[in-house]
């Protein structure tokens, strides 16, 4: 193909290739060539002399079918002395754009400016325009997907420095996942999914597009709750949940139990029972600090969460009934099997607890009443134990309740014989 800055010829030429072949020989040593008989069927061909001076270091060479094309001048040959004769070149050429190097012929130096080339024989080596296009491409979705990553504009220049690094070396050149397969090796990967490194030791592992949405679910139950935005601003505050395997739901739980541990009371036991400081409640039923508001490498257990929820909001509802309990009694309650139907991950539990505590406030209130009448050492916690299902303080509360009857229905409801069984029983 002719170069575009050859001047075209009045009336165009068609492909028919001009006599004598792509490389005669030429005639006279450097006379000029005369001009050409106009080939019958097409418009005349060019001469040298038409085209004009050509740009430096560079020569005209005509082409078969009566085109032209600028090529690289050759280097000269020096045979010494004053001898500054240009040696003949040998026949045999592959092309106007290959050069003689002395002893065969061969092609100029690839441009090293990091475009892609390729070779044409006439026209040397020429931008490889659809691979371009293809890397173009490439990069522009590259671009794309790291802002869908969360990198924000400068971290994206930043990154695109390296990547046009790494298209220029044609590492996209049969697609992208070349390039992201190098990039999940990098430092600013390996911090923006912080948490994919420990899916990937469990053989867990998903793709950046489920991190994200597992992320974005996290954050929505978090603002849902009313949870500070410190919690859910950046992805490091998702890494240790997304490693953990937490399913939404389950962060959900989480969040609930954080929600309630906000309340005076609960966050009391929690610094009673475990020493949790206050200001690191929320991060510690989250699971991603210990008790002193250090980071751990990786989400606690669900259940111990779960298990010690459970205590403080036990240990709270108990308190504002007016029970004093420490961690011993708490433990106690909450190992009954009333005490594991309580779910610190739901939203009613404190409210259902302080229910069924001023119930036994009222009812810890009328037995000390009663247990004065008749001379019993009465515990108030009884009352807690019989509502957590303990049958033996349950019978006591009984008894008292039948002597009480005993008492206002007068002699037919019991004889002092009956009452000393009851007590005995």
């Amino acid at each position: 193909m002719a170069d575009s800055r050859v001047p075209k010829k009045p009336g165009g030429t068609k492909d028919k290739p001009a006599k004598g072949g792509p490389n005669p020989p030429k005639p006279g040593g450097n006379k000029p060539k005369p001009k050409p008989e106009p080939i019958q069927g097409i418009s005349e061909a060019w001469t040298i002399e038409e085209l004009g001076p050509a740009p430096e270091g560079q020569e005209w060479v005509l082409t078969p079918g009566g085109g032209a094309a600028l090529r690289p001048i050759p280097p000269k040959e020096t045979g010494g002395g004053d001898d500054t004769t240009e040696p003949t070149e040998p026949t045999g050429r592959p092309g106007a754009a290959w050069v003689w190097n002395g002893s065969t012929w061969t092609r100029p130096n690839k441009p090293s400016d990091g475009k892609p080339y390729i070779w044409d024989d006439n026209l040397g080596w020429q931008v490889d325009s659809a691979l371009m296009a293809s890397r173009a491409n490439a990069r522009g979705y590259l671009e794309g997907l790291f802002k869908q990553f969360g990198f924000d504009a400068a971290d994206t220049a930043n990154l695109m420095t390296t990547i046009d690094g790494w298209i220029q070396q044609g590492l996209a050149d049969a697609g992208t996942e070349p390039v992201l397969m190098k990039f999940r090796d990098t430092d600013i990967y390996k911090r923006r999914f912080a948490g994919m490194a420990e899916l990937i030791s469990r053989g867990q592992a998903i793709s950046e597009a489920e991190y994200i949405q597992l992320e974005t679910s996290y954050r929505n139950v978090m603002s849902n709750y009313g949870l500070p935005s410190t919690y859910y601003d950046s992805p490091a505050d998702y890494a240790r949940l997304i490693g953990a395997g937490l399913s939404v739901n389950e962060v959900e739980q989480r969040v609930v139990a954080a929600k309630q541990s906000m309340n005076p009371l609960v966050a009391a036991e929690l610094r009673e029972y475990y020493g949790v400081g206050e200001g690191d409640l929320t991060a510690y039923m989250l699971g991603l600090t210990d008790e002193k508001g250090l980071q751990v490498a990786s989400a606690r257990n669900q259940e111990e969460i779960r298990q010690r929820g459970r205590l403080a909001q036990i240990g709270a509802a108990a308190e504002q009934a007016g029970f004093s309990m420490n961690r011993a009694q708490t433990e106690s309650l909450a190992g009954t099997s009333v005490g594991q139907t309580i779910d610190p991950f739901q939203m009613q539990t404190l409210s259902r607890l302080e229910s069924e505590f001023n119930q036994a406030r009222r009812i810890a209130d009328r037995e000390t009443t009663l247990a004065g009448i008749d001379n019993e050492t009465f515990d108030q916690r009884d009352a807690l134990a019989a509502a957590f299902g303990d049958r033996q303080a349950q019978m006591a509360s009984e008894r008292r309740g039948k002597r009480e009857r005993a008492r206002f229905a007068g002699s037919g409801g019991a004889s002092a014989g009956s009452l000393a069984v009851e007590r005995n029983f």
